[in-house]
């Protein structure tokens, strides 16, 4: 049977791939990063090696870079886990090398924009920007960019690159709300919800993941002021602090928050909320993943 001059490419191509990548691995210089021995080329130098085949190399790099990052995460106890301790070295240098061999695939621009600022922020900021400026029409990388300062704590720069992401034909309206919201109060919890409401949208399981995370962790916080209100109010006008958080129930499931079966007011994940009598201050429980981050 005669291939067809396409076919013969693409099989070329796919016969190539196990060399190339076989002499990448043994020419490229070795790091060692804590107690792992991993090794890169750069996106470059690969895109340069590639022959022709640089989008079926940056799906190849893609898959790696997210088993690198999953392999990372489940060691550590998930995505519940405190990420800004595990050791993500190689996580920058992969999506770099993704979008390097494939400056239009979106995908690594917002997971970088998502999972970058913990490990790397200068990196995330520059990885996003050189999504902008190969994919303008893509209003969700002005989206992940704006994340990226919010999460900096650099609200001024957020407002304004929501502001010109808003700008871009098909961006949803929500992008001028949260121009607004961000230039108004940019560091408040209705801000972050507005944004991580939208990325449970994402099409990414680990972007939705996270993002119920800090959903769940940002009821936890307003529970936490909620309960401490009442306290308060009882010490105003018992001049004491209550003994247990248990006798102030019956008010606690009028603020609908949830009660386990020995009547003490949980988080989300159903830790019990501790009252600290040396305070009379309730937080969470000892070891509880919803610690602010």
């Amino acid at each position: 049977m005669k291939l067809s001059i396409p076919a013969l490419v693409v099989l070329t191509g796919v016969i190539c791939l196990y060399p190339l990548q076989k002499y990448i691995d043994s020419t490229s210089p070795r790091q060692v990063i804590s107690d792992e021995s991993l090794y890169l080329a750069s996106g470059p130098r690969i895109k340069k090696m590639s022959m022709g085949i640089s989008g079926l190399l940056a799906d190849i790099y893609w898959i790696r870079t997210t088993q690198y990052f999953g392999r990372k995460v489940i060691d550590a106890g998930g995505l519940g886990a405190d990420t800004k301790k595990i050791n993500m070295a190689l996580l920058t240098p992969l999506l770099n090398i993704v979008v390097t061999l494939d400056p239009q695939e979106i995908a690594p621009y917002r997971f970088g924009a998502i999972f970058l600022p913990d490990y790397d922020p200068n990196a995330a900021i520059d990885l996003l920007q050189r999504g902008i400026e190969a994919n303008p029409a893509e209003w969700a990388l002005y989206q992940d960019l704006g994340f990226i300062y919010w999460h900096l704590g650099k609200y001024s720069e957020a407002a304004e690159t929501y502001d010109r992401g808003s700008l871009v034909p098909g961006a949803p309206y929500w992008m001028k709300d949260i121009t607004g919201l961000m230039r108004i109060r940019g560091g408040s919890r209705e801000v972050a919800r507005a944004i991580y409401r939208e990325y449970l949208q994402s099409s990414d399981k680990n972007i939705r993941a996270q993002a119920e995370f800090r959903l769940h962790q940002l009821d936890a916080l307003d529970q936490i002021d909620a309960l401490n209100q009442l306290v308060s109010a009882y010490n105003s006008q018992r001049h004491s602090c209550p003994p247990d958080l248990r006798m102030l129930s019956r008010w606690i499931v009028q603020m609908r928050i949830p009660l386990n079966d020995q009547l003490q007011p949980v988080d989300p994940d159903g830790d019990p909320y501790v009252l600290d009598s040396s305070n009379c201050q309730v937080r969470l429980s000892p070891g509880s993943r919803f610690e602010a981050r």
